[in-house]
Formats: C-alpha cells, structure tokens, sequence
C-alpha cells in the first residue's frame, strides 16, 4: 500500500518555499526553525497542519507555525485546563 499525503499538503506554503530548511528537523529556536515558522504565517492551511501535528503527537520539526516546544507548551495549557 503506497502512501499518500493528506490532500490539504498541495495548499501548503512549505511545498514551494525554500528547501534550505529541513521543516521535520528544525530545532526550536534555530534560524531554520523561525525561517520555517515565517513562511507558515500567512500559510491557507496552517491550521489544518497544527491540529494535524498535534492530534498525531507529532515530536518533531515545525507543523502550522509551531515547533515542538510550541505544541508541547499548548499540550501542557490544554491538560491544565482540563484538570
């Protein structure tokens, strides 16, 4: 079974941006990890990316404009809220 990318993947502004930046290996607070979080600002579908990130605990890299520290601290916010 061959596997597909989601459909909202074409929309995406990381899919013609620079490919300097490895997006899956950005370290938070490196300049690829900011250069990467810019070019997902004014991203159509950097919601449909975050959520997506975030609801398959997604560890590494930049998804919707976050990168792991990001998702762990709104991981963390949600949990508190919760409790």
């Amino acid at each position: 079974m061959a596997l597909r990318a989601p459909k909202w993947h074409v929309h995406a502004a990381c899919r013609n941006a620079d490919q300097e930046h490895d997006w899956t290996n950005a370290e938070p607070g490196s300049k690829a990890a900011t250069d990467c979080k810019e070019t997902c600002r004014l991203c159509s579908v950097r919601l449909t990316c975050a959520i997506t990130a975030l609801i398959t605990d997604e560890s590494y890299g930049v998804w919707g404009g976050m990168d792991q520290v990001d998702r762990e601290a709104l991981r963390h916010a949600a949990a508190q809220i919760a409790a």
